[in-house]
């Protein structure tokens, strides 16, 4: 299985620059990881947030399990994440695809396009923390899946 983490808006800041890159290096050590960016939307109008997601619109939904990450989304433990992603592992799904927004969320398409939404907090995060945050879960939940003791 492959994870793929495609972001609305560029990161930025170097701190996140270094922590996104430090945990793709250990996502990589389990799977697969590919992470794809594109250009932000302008505003928050729905008409822009739909012209940033189309722009990678066709990389989410190849993916057998699109995923997009929302504060309104499902909250998972880090343990429930494990067992989704080892359960993608054990049915065979070729590809996660992990869909984080640019600095005015999502378009209503790209929430309707996934088939599960994830919330990592219900307060708003600026979307370079997000991946950042989300790179961290997907390596504590690798971990757990494999037993080894990064996850306390």
């Amino acid at each position: 299985m492959k994870i793929q983490v495609l972001g609305i808006g560029k990161v930025r800041e170097p701190f996140y620059k270094d922590g996104i890159e430090e945990y793709r290096k250990r996502v990589e050590r389990y799977l697969g990881i590919r992470i794809l960016e594109t250009s932000k939307e302008k505003t928050g109008s729905e008409g822009d947030l739909e012209a940033a997601y189309s722009r990678i619109r066709k990389e989410h939904i190849r993916a057998p399990m699109p995923v997009a990450c929302d504060r309104k989304g499902e909250n998972l433990s880090s343990e429930e994440l494990a067992c989704f992603l080892e359960r993608g592992m054990m049915e065979g799904t070729g590809l996660v695809s992990f869909l984080v927004g640019g600095p005015y969320g999502l378009a209503s398409s790209a929430l309707e396009d996934s088939k599960m939404v994830l919330s990592f907090s219900p307060m708003t995060l600026p979307h370079q923390m997000a991946r950042l945050l989300l790179l961290e879960q997907v390596y504590r939940a690798l971990t757990i899946i494999h037993g080894e003791p990064y996850h306390k």
